[in-house]
């Protein structure tokens, strides 16, 4: 068998997905019986690298042929798959839905095709005009899994992806919408960033509705009946996008802008009214009165959104030609805590003036700089007086308990205060709890990642030089 020959069972099996660059690579070249080290030294990577590459593209074939693939049995499995009688065999066992009682996951596809085919689909429904288009999604299986059992087999009104800035939450609600279109009859999406009133947000998204209202309502009261109406005719699945527009900046968390209280109204509406439908909700906090709906039993469910894990990351920084160590690449997304958008960045930024070299990025310095620090701005400008003094005690103190934050903090912050503060900060992701096995006398200890100690350190610097 050659090696196009190989290959082309191997995307047959994998469609819609298929091999990156890197993998096309080293799945020709093992074929052809070179090593890992040959393969980097032909072709200018670094071996671990390659052998992450290779633990990676094993693990994907494993998964798609139904069977434990390796370097050393690859071809022997897949000349298999070529008799007519194995194959046939393994298409029955792939084309179940279960495996040992798990559900099996439609892999996500990175093809330009396949995912513009889904976004036609999606844009068949009037109201998705305003989604945002996702050509390419890294991974996130187990976030997709679970929000999709929450949706289509418990039906949860109420939905909620929480996490700080860049690290995916509207192209998790929008690339989850592909998974789910078919169970539901509509799908709107509306951007709560415009600041737009409930009355016309809810007038715009019903002049996008097949069946639209002779006289919408002009009041908030009339207009969330009429929504929550709707929702219980028909099964919607409806995004509210970026719903921190709605909430206060400088302030405890959750809290609404003045004259948008009523979202508040909406979402209780939502959460206690029986109806078919599940709204979703993206957003960087929790809007206050949020956590007393939600709970694992209950039709309202919220999810934290984390960083990408370790070898999703690599995708992200691959397609930009970075050089590097194992080591390096590593470094650079556990500094940039696994955030997405903010590895898309800071690779381009390598790139451009390092020649991609991270080595020589880490050696000048600074990581925080450009759009990097626009990010954080956008993040900590939300914070508090209070939330922001803590930022800066945990920068300079590698760990606090929460004794020690009340005698360190100038003013002083009565204890309620500190402990508000303090869950919110945890759960704006923008603080850690120090490992159970470093903690001393069973007191808590609090500190913040790398990445935020420095850029506190610099908007410090800044207040210093004004």
């Amino acid at each position: 068998m050659t090696v196009e020959e190989a290959l082309t069972i191997v995307e047959t099996r994998l469609n819609p997905q298929s091999l990156s660059k890197v993998q096309h690579l080293v799945f020709s070249q093992c074929w052809q019986g070179y090593t890992y080290a040959d393969i980097a030294t032909n072709y200018g990577y670094d071996t671990d690298y390659i052998k992450y590459v290779g633990f990676q593209l094993w693990q994907l074939l494993s998964q798609a042929l139904g069977k434990k693939v390796s370097k050393s049995n690859i071809a022997s499995i897949l000349k298999a798959i070529a008799s007519p009688a194995a194959g046939a065999d393994l298409y029955i066992s792939n084309s179940s839905n279960f495996d040992n009682g798990m559900m099996q996951f439609e892999p996500f596809s990175t093809d330009t095709d396949v995912v513009a085919q889904k976004a036609a689909t999606i844009n068949q429904h009037p109201g998705w005009a305003e989604a945002m288009n996702v050509p390419v999604f890294y991974n996130r299986c187990t976030e997709i899994l679970t929000m999709k059992q929450w949706l289509v087999q418990e039906r949860c009104r109420l939905v909620a992806i929480f996490g700080i800035g860049g690290i995916g939450k509207t192209s998790l609600a929008a690339v989850l919408a592909q998974h789910v279109q078919h169970d539901f009859q509509h799908l709107i999406w509306r951007s709560l960033r415009n600041l737009q009133p409930l009355t016309n947000m809810v007038a715009e998204l019903f002049q996008t509705l097949p069946q639209q209202e002779n006289q919408l309502p002009t009041t908030p009261e009339a207009s969330i009946s009429l929504l929550v109406n709707y929702l219980r005719q028909h099964r919607c699945f409806l995004v509210l996008d970026n719903s921190e527009g709605i909430l206060r900046s400088g302030d405890h968390f959750g809290r609404y802008r003045e004259g948008y209280e009523h979202y508040g109204q909406l979402l209780r509406e939502i959460a206690d009214t029986y109806h078919q439908s599940c709204v979703v909700l993206t957003g960087r906090e929790k809007p206050i009165g949020f956590g007393f709906k939600e709970g694992t039993n209950l039709p309202v469910r919220s999810l934290q959104l984390t960083g990408l894990a370790e070898e999703d990351a690599y995708k992200v920084i691959e397609v930009k030609g970075l050089k590097g160590s194992q080591a390096e690449m590593r470094s650079l997304i556990q500094h940039y805590l696994g955030n997405p958008l903010a590895l898309k960045i800071v690779s381009a930024y390598i790139r451009d003036l390092f020649n991609g070299n991270i080595s020589d990025f880490f050696a000048q310095g600074t990581t925080v700089f450009g759009d990097i620090r626009n990010l954080l701005d956008q993040q900590f400008n939300r914070l508090s007086e209070i939330e922001t003094q803590i930022m800066y005690w945990l920068a300079i103190n590698p760990e606090l308990s929460i004794v020690q934050l009340q005698e360190e903090l100038i003013p002083i912050a009565p204890k309620p205060s500190l402990l508000e503060a303090l869950l919110s900060l945890e759960r704006r992701s923008l603080i850690e709890k120090a490992s159970p096995s470093l903690i001393e006398n069973n007191a808590t200890r609090f500190s913040v990642p790398p990445i935020f100690k420095e850029y506190l350190g610099i908007v410090f610097q800044s207040q210093i030089c004004r």
